[in-house]
């Protein structure tokens, strides 16, 4: 199974150990961490700990996060060079709490739990699609070749632009959370439309 995604701006890696500095660094940002950690500041062991059960995922379950790097097209590489900075993060967890962090998962039969779409940029990389682009590639793999039934993404009212990516992932609003300044809506999309509509939009000339 190739873990590696390509689009048609980005590369994206799965998160590993040799991110850690970068993802420490967009994590921390204040825009960032508004909508992904309530706000709270993570420290370098939380990151290791994501990182960790990340990989894990990966090797139980197919998916995991991934690291988004431009691609290198015009130089003729597929892959970013070391050292290339990080555009943001995307990718699928089953746990509570931001990016599954802290949860324990021994015991637990997670057949039949939703499978959760986590995304976030570097916020001067907002307004440019990329987002969207990168969870559409998520979302490709995730039902496409790791073949989970439906994922849902949990985004904070106030959060607008998150919102209008979920919408143009052609998910849809499943139900509401709690109300308020700091509640959340829920979205989901299912395996059986979005093979579907991919179908349709590969069948178009």
């Amino acid at each position: 199974m190739n873990e590696v995604l390509r689009t048609v701006r980005l590369v994206l890696h799965p998160v590993s150990m040799r991110d850690h500095r970068a993802l420490l660094t967009h994590w921390t940002g204040p825009l960032v961490r508004r909508h992904l950690f309530d706000d709270q500041m993570i420290n370098p062991v939380q990151v290791s700990e994501i990182i960790e059960a990340s990989e894990r995922d990966f090797a139980s379950e197919g998916y995991g996060l991934w690291a988004l790097r431009r691609g290198r097209w015009a130089a003729g590489a597929d892959d970013p060079a070391p050292g290339d900075p990080l555009v943001g993060v995307a990718g699928l967890s089953h746990h509570e709490g931001p990016l599954g962090h802290g949860v324990d998962r021994q015991g637990v039969d997670w057949r039949g739990v939703d499978v959760e779409i986590l995304y976030s940029l570097e916020p001067d990389h907002w307004g440019q699609g990329l987002a969207a682009e990168a969870s559409r590639a998520v979302l490709d793999y995730a039902f496409g070749v790791v073949g989970v039934h439906r994922i849902t993404a949990e985004i904070d009212v106030a959060n607008a632009a998150s919102a209008e990516i979920a919408l143009q992932l052609g998910m849809r609003r499943w139900r509401e959370g709690p109300a308020g300044p700091d509640g959340a809506a829920y979205y989901a999309a299912d395996r059986s439309r979005w093979i579907g509509s991919r179908r349709i939009v590969d069948a178009v000339p």
